[in-house]
């Protein structure tokens, strides 16, 4: 067994790295590069964040299960093997999950393999019957960095198991939530504890779940949720398409029959291969139709308003007022005097134009138009133009008020209905009478005739406009609604092709690192596999993921030979043999170099394995537990005795239960323990002589003071935050007591002086004379047994004190 049978995960910002190198040279186009690495950037990170490098300290369990009072389970930290036993119902299952309940909330013998609640019975008895105080579970961790021990207490305050809360101690002066620790995603990714219906689940789940529980070890998770990030953007974007097309049958459903022509030509256009959104856009906005619609000359028609019958009531009035004026005026002597004035004006006219006949033009008199007359006529005239001034006043107001009257009657535009024809053309020919009198008459008229008629056309042609507005009022919300869509699906078209590309890319890049990153997997699979395979003619060959994680039919293929024939896992190897493939599938996973935690639990895992499997599992966990604390529970005592058949090196913990639920551990195997009693067995021993204590007893109380600080070692130099590799290092390189001591009292090496020193004063000076005696070994006197057996006593006492260092 290798000293790591778990794979290292390229790191995300390598991977991460790695992806964007591969951009650079995928010659795809950069804006599908772009949503590439956009999808990537803050992805979850579950190898870098949270607590790191965890390992169990204890368990507490009070009211839970089939624990009643409080009971503690405590585990020897740092890498090792430790081993709980007891029959069925001593309680030891309620410690395996505890550590489960504390460290997830939840129980899987509760759930089915997609984490629902199926046995509600069991559920129900999670509550310790006999036991009526409080109800909770404590797990004490010890992690990289930190000093004090991390403390997860979970306590119920009701009935029901979900009635709970769950703090964190140690980080800081106050609990904390649990979400503090950060292992959210590595419990999920990394989980390290395996329940016995877990095991039993594992290999009957269905393929995708084998699938999901693998995938996450291989550290693609950035780009699983790059790719998830991915297609739920181009669901987002297709959906654009999808809610435009679905929305245009019940549009133009509510469009047809319509009378309104914008309705028409909406449908028209929505009836189109590819619909003109600018035009319905355009109607929406009120652009006008074509001058030539019906709809058009009802706008025309609803605003024409024929003659202004107070305006043309006015002209006649000034009109008849000039008339009545003007005939005043003809008939005074300022109308006399103006006739006078034009008839002398005329005949000077002639009399311009005809200077040398000098002839009357009335009687016919010859010499009246002499040069003498044109000057007496011509003052004459200017005289008479003056008195005539107010009949020529008259005469012009009357001529402006016919003029004004006349152009009042404009032509008829274009456009009208044809019974406005004859009524507009009279009106307008009212600016041909030349006799006023009459023209008053008939504009008057004729103005209130067509006023009446250009009413009745504009009133109707607003009701009929009233009636198609609330027609096309009706559809505008619709009209809106599906431009928006259509607008919202044309935008997102563009994108949407470069979003399939960025996934296409994306899933290749996905399946070339899956592969790769497998194989070293199924390496360890197999490794593992050949502890637990024992006498079986089964060897297991690839173990590959096939499919993606979006993907339903995802599974996970086991291809074994049976005597060299190649077959399906499933269907060739036995129960014992299904469980051994269980476990060589989570133990990669639970012993990533990318998990969080350094610590592995599994509930009776010995389960209809026969001997020969019993104890290659022995083996498999002692070879695990060189680089990690290694937890099995078991009620089979098969497992412990073939760790003593193989002298494995583990911790034997034993627990009883006794009435009303009390439940106790003691230890079995406790390696300070046996020294300390294999060295009273040597004191008690009549035959011993005392060169002999001399030679032996220091060495065996020496072996139990080397076990006591291991433990106290380990601890300190992983507060330090040294990872643990190192720390087996500097462990095995300490081949003196005192190399021992200082490491477990200052994290380093540190002379003999001041390690003894520092124990007389953190323990006493007893402490440190015991560790200087062990340290001498042989060199040591003990004259006789009572010296021994005083001498043994001072080591345990020591040796109490070093653990707790």
């Amino acid at each position: 067994m290798t000293t790591n049978t778990g794979p290292t995960p390229t790191p995300y910002t390598s991977l991460i790295a790695d992806v964007a190198h591969r951009l650079e040279s995928s010659g795809l186009p950069q804006e599908v590069a772009a949503l590439l690495l956009a999808a990537l950037q803050d992805v979850k990170d579950p190898q870098t964040a949270g607590i790191r490098g965890a390992y169990l300290k204890s368990i507490t369990v009070e009211g839970f299960r089939g624990i009643g009072e409080a009971a503690t389970l405590h585990i020897p930290s740092g890498p090792g093997l430790t081993i709980i036993q007891g029959r069925n119902g001593s309680g030891k299952s309620s410690f395996a999950e505890g550590i489960e309940v504390a460290l997830t909330g939840h129980n899987r013998r509760w759930e089915d393999e997609d984490g629902k609640n199926v046995q509600t019975t069991q559920q129900d008895g999670w509550r310790n019957l006999h036991h009526t105080g409080p109800r909770r579970l404590e797990v004490e961790l010890l992690a990289s960095g930190q000093v004090r021990p991390l403390t997860l207490t979970r306590t119920w305050t009701g009935q029901t198991f979900a009635e709970a809360t769950t703090t964190l101690s140690g980080l800081g002066p106050t609990p904390l939530p649990v979400s503090a620790i950060g292992w959210e995603e590595g419990l999920r990714s990394y989980r390290p504890i395996l329940s016995y219906s877990e095991l039993g689940q594992m290999m009957a789940a269905r393929p995708s779940r084998m699938y999901d529980r693998l995938a996450p070890l291989l550290g693609l998770g950035a780009l699983s949720e790059a790719a998830e990030r991915l297609a739920s953007r181009e669901q987002q974007l297709a959906h654009s398409e999808k809610k435009a097309k679905a929305a245009l049958p019940p549009l133009l459903t509510a469009l047809a029959d319509a009378q309104d022509e914008r309705v028409q030509e909406a449908a028209r256009v929505l009836q189109q291969r590819t619909p003109d959104r600018d035009r319905i856009r355009s109607l929406i906005t009120g652009a006008p139709l074509a001058d030539t619609t019906d709809l058009a000359r009802l706008h025309r028609l609803a605003t024409l308003t024929g003659p202004d019958t107070s305006v043309v009531a006015t002209a006649v009035a000034r009109l008849r007022e000039a008339m009545a004026r003007a005939e005043d005026a003809r008939c005074s002597d300022a109308g006399d005097a103006l006739a006078r004035a034009e008839l002398l004006e005329r005949a000077l006219l002639v009399r311009a134009r005809h200077r040398a006949d000098h002839t009357c033009p009335v009687c016919q008199a010859p010499d009246r138009l002499d040069d003498k007359w044109v000057d007496a006529a011509t003052i004459q005239a200017e005289q008479l133009r003056e008195e005539a001034a107010e009949a020529h006043a008259a005469q012009q107001a009357l001529h402006a008020a016919a003029e004004e009257l006349r152009a009042l009657a404009h032509n008829r535009p274009g456009g009208l209905p044809k019974h406005l024809h004859v009524v507009w053309d009279e009106w307008a020919a009212c600016r041909g009478i030349r006799d006023l009198v009459e023209l008053a008459a008939a504009a008057e008229r004729r103005a209130l005739v067509l006023a009446d008629a250009c009413r009745y056309v504009r009133e109707e042609a607003q009701r009929q406009l009233t009636e198609q507005d609330d027609e096309w009022r009706s559809v505008v919300p619709q009209l809106a609604t599906w431009l928006d869509l259509a607008d919202g699906a044309a935008a997102a078209k563009p994108v949407l092709a470069q979003v399939k590309k960025a996934r296409a890319w994306l899933k290749d890049v996905q399946a070339e690192l899956r592969d790769a990153r497998m194989s070293s997997v199924a390496e360890q699979a197999q490794e593992i596999w050949r502890y637990l395979s024992q006498e079986s003619n089964v060897t297991l060959g690839a173990v590959t993921l096939n499919g993606s994680e979006n993907y339903n039919g995802r599974t996970v293929a086991l291809n074994v030979t049976v005597d060299d024939v190649d077959a399906s896992a499933l269907g060739v190897v036995s129960q014992g043999e299904l469980f051994s493939l269980a476990l060589a599938l989570f133990l990669p996973r639970a012993m990533s170099a990318s998990s969080p935690f350094n610590f592995i639990v599994i509930d009776d895992p010995v389960q209809s394995m026969d001997p020969r499997k019993v104890e290659g599992l022995a083996r498999l966990l002692d070879a695990i537990a060189k680089t990690h604390q290694v937890v099995v529970f078991s009620h089979d005592t098969r497992l412990p005795d073939a760790v003593r058949f193989h002298r494995i090196k583990a911790t034997i913990l034993e627990v009883g239960r006794f009435r009303h639920s009390k439940v106790t551990v003691r230890r079995v195997d406790d390696p300070v323990k046996r020294e300390l009693a294999a060295a009273r067995a040597v004191a008690k021993d009549p035959k011993v002589t005392a060169a002999v204590l001399g030679e032996v007893l220091p060495g065996q109380c020496r072996l139990a003071l080397e076990a006591a600080l291991q433990e106290s070692a380990r601890r300190t130099l992983l507060a330090t935050g040294m990872d643990h590799t190192a720390i087996e290092d500097h462990v095995g390189k300490a081949h003196e007591l005192t190399d021992l001591a200082a490491l477990a009292l200052f994290g380093e090496r540190r002379g003999k002086p001041a390690v003894y020193q520092e124990l007389g004063r953190r323990l006493n000076a007893d402490a440190s004379a015991v560790v200087e005696q062990c340290n001498k070994g042989a060199h040591t006197t003990i004259p006789d047994a009572a010296h021994a057996t005083r001498f043994i006593e001072r080591t345990t006492t020591t040796a109490e004190g070093l653990r707790s260092l």
